[in-house]
């Protein structure tokens, strides 16, 4: 009887503990602080620009509802997270205490809020340490303001961490402002009355940070020491003239303080993110950008008189002579357009032809030159339209023009953006090194392909004083797998071939420069490795080695051609000379031979292809495809209707709420409790197959019609032959290998149908 009740007393015992558990569990659920976080946008990297200033950007609102605890005493516990960074405060520092009354919600203050954000009451990961000193930096992406209230004395948490989030926020840094005149080191003409343009461009305009209100401080230093770098001399020296504007552009005219002929000076500006009298960082280098600096030049006024004139597509510049200047320079660029590069030409004559502008587009360009070594002075901006490019212009694409030039006086120094014309083609060289003869890379426009910009080389090319090309070879660079276009505009991938690489062939000579014919070599066994079956890529590396070969056994008959003293040695060069140049074009005459080979294998295939797509296509008749849209559109309705049907049950018959917010797919479910037991071939499955398999078959439709009008295109030929695999080869190997094997085509044709349905099925299914 004892142990009876001692067992019941424990029973009793352990369920009351268990419901007090229970009760504890559920009201710990019930969390008496509600707390609500804003973000003001835009919202600054640094993280005391949210708590200082006069107005604070986070605003944390706290609400005890908790009526039987008349007054709660709280802490905080901020969580920040954006990408892999979190900051998270420390829980064991010492905060002021927050009083809660119930039913009144108190807003935080920005004293309330800034022990929180100090760098020693912080845990930090994901961020660099450089951006933690000596003020937090938050890097680039959205972040999520998080804030929990903990009750003081206990250290319970007293609010939901899911509720107490700020929306997402985008937070970034700036570029400082970017300076365009006066230009760097360069000169500046004197006037009088003095009247000098300074110009920059923003470059925060495409940010969250262009919210701001933004100030430009513009400072001018004269700089007396002129030894040492301008930028040091410009921090070590006290402004001569500050001032603030709002706008991109400060005329510094005869009511600023005075500037004196023949000296130099230099100027920056800082921008600042401003709302009200609150000053953010959001910029990086505290917002300073690059220092620049000119000389004020007397009696060096720029080209007057400046015309632009547009003929063929060729801009001509004309200006009326200046004197003092030794030479010209004339700069352009595309106008309307943020981060345009500037490009120059330079000349003695007082005209300069733009060859390279593309039709269509606007510039903007200024004439300016060089009074004193090394120090240029532009003159003002002006601007011009390019006409569109009339497509008739392009008839004689293809026809070598008959080029005479009557200058024949060499230049003597290129640099580094120059622009010379080979032919009717503008090259604007990106490096180039030499004195006489020049070596280097550029790119040429090519105005039947679209105005595109595609890379060159150069080696041992000679210029006239007119910067027209008098001797050598300008080459394009034939790397497939690299870009091919130059231009800060448009990037275009150009697509080179073996055919574009042997016309550059049929064009060398055994004189040709050793490095452009071991290029072209190289550059034949690249593509053949690509393009060609096994027996013609043999055939063309061989003749690739002959004609390096070839070109090497010139090179050393040559030389010994030329050191020879007597006349038995210089027949017996003169032989090699012969042999190795007979070698070296019957090395080109293979080159070609293989090509022309392997354009009738392409055209071979390319029809076999064809032929495969057309019966594909033709499997698929008009009562297939119907019978294939009845399918898909009576599967896709069987599984609606099933969806429906689930809703409505889960819901217990009620109707779906509506809400403008949903999109169609979305389920709204609700269930208390629910026993699954998982079916096997439950109807929701059969009908997602039966409708993916109808979804497949139409589309199969929709892709075989795409090939059947592309098929042919030099980009579907490149892609099937690249992707499909038949028995471990590619398509090309595969049926020269059926050929030889005697297998008739319309058997290749039948297997190349089938392949090319499973190549669809399996790219439909990824």
């Amino acid at each position: 009887m004892k142990h009876s009740i001692y067992n019941t007393f424990r029973i009793a015992l352990l369920a009351g503990m268990l419901l007090c558990a229970g009760y504890f569990r559920s009201a710990a659920q019930k969390y008496p602080v509600k707390v609500q976080v804003q973000l003001l946008q835009p919202v600054s990297p640094q993280l005391a620009d949210l708590y200082t200033g006069t107005q604070a950007r986070m605003i944390v609102t706290l609400l005890n509802t908790d009526l039987q605890s008349p007054t709660l005493s709280v802490r905080l516990r901020f969580i920040i997270k954006g990408g892999n960074a979190v900051l998270r405060s420390k829980d064991y520092v010492y905060y002021q205490a927050i009083q809660l009354d119930a039913g009144i919600p108190l807003r935080l203050s920005v004293d309330d809020l800034a022990p929180y954000f100090q760098l020693a009451n912080l845990d930090a990961s994901g961020i660099p340490p450089s951006q933690l000193m000596p003020n937090i930096h938050l890097p680039d992406g959205y972040y999520t303001f998080c804030v929990e209230a903990v009750e003081v004395n206990s250290g319970q948490q007293v609010s939901n961490s899911t509720q107490g989030c700020s929306p997402p926020a985008w937070i970034s840094v700036s570029q400082p402002p970017l300076l365009n005149l006066p230009v760097k080191g360069g000169g500046v003409a004197f006037r009088d009355p003095l009247n000098i343009i300074f110009n920059w461009t923003p470059r925060h305009m495409s940010s969250a940070n262009a919210a701001f209100q933004t100030e430009y401080e513009f400072t001018l230093t004269e700089l007396w020491d002129t030894v040492i770098a301008p930028e040091a001399a410009f921090l070590n020296s006290p402004p001569l003239y500050q001032t603030t504007t709002a706008t991109t552009t400060l005329l510094y005219g005869p009511a600023e303080p005075p500037l004196l002929p023949g000296k130099r000076y230099a100027w920056r500006v800082k921008a600042k993110a401003k709302l009200g009298a609150d000053e953010f960082e959001v910029f990086l280098n505290n917002g300073y950008s690059e220092i620049y600096w000119f000389v004020l030049q007397e009696n060096c006024q720029p080209p007057q008189q400046v015309l632009a004139t547009i003929e063929e597509n060729v801009v001509t510049v004309n200006w009326l002579p200046q004197p003092q200047m030794s030479e010209y320079i004339v700069e352009y660029r595309e106008a309307n357009k943020t981060g345009a590069e500037w490009f120059s030409m330079k000349t003695t004559e007082t005209r300069a032809a733009i060859n390279d502008a593309v039709p269509g587009r606007s510039y903007e360009y200024r004439v300016g030159g060089y009074c004193v070594s090394a120090i240029k002075t532009m003159g003002d901006l002006h601007g011009f339209d390019m006409p569109a490019r009339d497509t008739a212009d392009n008839k004689n694409c293809g026809l070598l023009p008959d080029i005479k030039l009557a200058n024949q006086e060499p230049i003597k120094e290129l640099k580094n953006g120059d622009q010379i014309m080979a032919g009717d083609f503008p090259v604007r060289l990106t490096t180039v090194s030499g004195a006489g003869t020049f070596q280097g890379a550029g790119y040429i426009m090519i105005p039947f392909l679209g105005d595109t910009k595609v890379k060159v080389k150069f080696n041992n090319i000679t210029v006239n004083t007119s910067r027209q090309l008098l001797s050598g070879v300008i080459q394009t660079t034939f790397d497939s797998l690299a870009t091919q276009v130059v231009g800060v505009d448009k990037v275009v991938q150009a697509i080179k071939d073996l055919a574009s690489v042997i016309n550059d062939l049929a064009h060398l000579s055994i004189d040709s420069d050793y490095l452009l014919v071991k290029d072209l070599a190289d550059e034949i066994r690249k593509m053949a490795e690509n393009e060609l079956p096994e027996d013609l890529k043999e055939r063309i590396t061989k003749a690739a080695d002959n004609l390096e070969q070839a070109k090497k056994d010139y090179d050393n008959a040559k030389a010994e051609y030329d050191n020879a003293k007597t006349p038995e040695e210089k027949a017996a060069a003169k032989d090699k000379k012969d042999k190795a140049a007979a070698a070296f074009e019957e090395a080109k005459k293979e080159v070609d031979a293989v090509n022309k080979e392997k354009e009738e294998l392409v055209k071979s295939v390319t029809d076999m292809l064809v032929k495969a797509v057309k019966k594909l296509k033709s499997d698929y008749d008009d009562s297939r495809r119907t019978k294939i849209n009845e399918d898909f559109d009576a599967s896709r309705t069987a599984l609606n209707d099933l969806i429906s049907r689930t809703k409505k049950a889960l819901l217990n018959g009620k109707i779906m709420p509506d809400n403008a917010n949903q999109g169609k797919n979305v389920v709204v479910i609700a269930i208390d409790s629910v026993d699954v037991s998982a079916p096997v071939e439950d109807e929701f499955s059969k009908l997602s197959v039966a409708f993916k398999e109808a979804e497949l078959q139409k589309n199969k439709v929709a892709v075989a019609d795409m090939f059947d009008q592309h098929i042919s295109s030099k980009e579907y030929y490149a892609f099937i032959t690249q992707v499909l695999r038949i028995n471990g080869k590619n398509l090309v190997d595969y049926i020269v290998t059926e050929r030889n094997d005697e297998v008739e085509d319309d058997v290749i044709v039948d297997n190349l149908k089938v392949e090319l349905e499973q190549l669809i099925t399996d790219l439909l299914n990824k």
